[in-house]
Parts: C-alpha cells; structure tokens; sequence
C-alpha cells in the first residue's frame, strides 16, 4: 500500500474530502543551487490534491488521516497507461516498415496510427475496468497532539 498523510478539508454525509499537498524531491541535494531542476522546483509553488473518500470514521475538519492506494492498482494502471501505447506504437512503425516495405515517412505514419489507437485502447480500458483500484482509501486517522499547561 502506497501511503500519503492527508488533512480532512470537508466532511459529508458518508465522506470526507481530504487534501495533501505534492513535495517534489528535488532540491535535496547539496546540487540543488547549481542544477536546472532544483531551481525550477524552487520556483513552481507545490500543487495539493483532492479526493473525496467514502468513510464513516468520526473524523474533524483539519484532521490528519492516512490515506493508501494498493500497488498493485497503481503499477496496473502505470502499464495500462504508459506500456500499451508505447507497444502499439512500435508495433505500428514495424508493421509499416517491414510488413509493407514503406519508407521512413510510412514508419512514422504507422507509429503515430499505433500510438493513437495504444492511447484509445488504454482509455476505453481504464474506463471500463473495475479491477484497478486507483480511489484512495482511509487507513487510519492521526490523533491530534494538544498542549496541555
């Protein structure tokens, strides 16, 4: 289970949303004043993300939960997205190079038509398939800490 730390942001009847906010992992080395990306990652102010889950904890506004999407899910969905565009598009550019003896024009055409139907396919998929998991769910809640004087 890939976990973040998220805070309740709004409740609902029969939910919460939650917010976390992306870090970039950049900027952590002893480079990051001489390297491109380390300033960059300095400059872009970070981005939060929403989701809201399906619970009946007795949760609070401001409140830090942890949240968990399964691996599985997530490395399913990374293949579903990235694998079968990239080997339709290589399947595309070999059948028009070698199954129909087309010039280098003809490959990347094929290429291009392979990528466009791999991208296609992997949304029809994505859409329609159940099996992935990719909601975030609620682990646990964080108690919160008070100051007792």
């Amino acid at each position: 289970m890939i976990e973040e730390v998220a805070t309740v942001s709004a409740l609902y009847d029969g939910g919460v949303e939650v917010v976390c906010f992306s870090k970039s992992a950049c900027g952590q080395c002893k480079q990051n004043s001489q390297c491109g990306t380390g300033i960059v990652s300095k400059a872009l102010p970070g981005r939060d993300h929403r989701f809201i889950i399906a619970t009946d904890l007795p949760l609070t506004i401001n409140q830090q939960v942890r949240i968990g999407i399964p691996e599985h899910s997530l490395i399913g969905s990374a293949l579903l997205v990235y694998l079968l565009p990239l080997l339709l598009l290589l399947g595309g550019a070999l059948l028009a190079s070698a199954g129909f003896g087309m010039g280098d024009g003809g490959t990347l055409a094929g290429a291009a038509v392979g990528g466009f139907i791999g991208f296609v396919l992997a949304s029809r998929w994505a859409k329609g398939n159940n099996r992935l998991q990719t909601e975030p769910v609620i682990i646990s809640s964080i108690l919160s800490v008070t100051n007792i004087d």
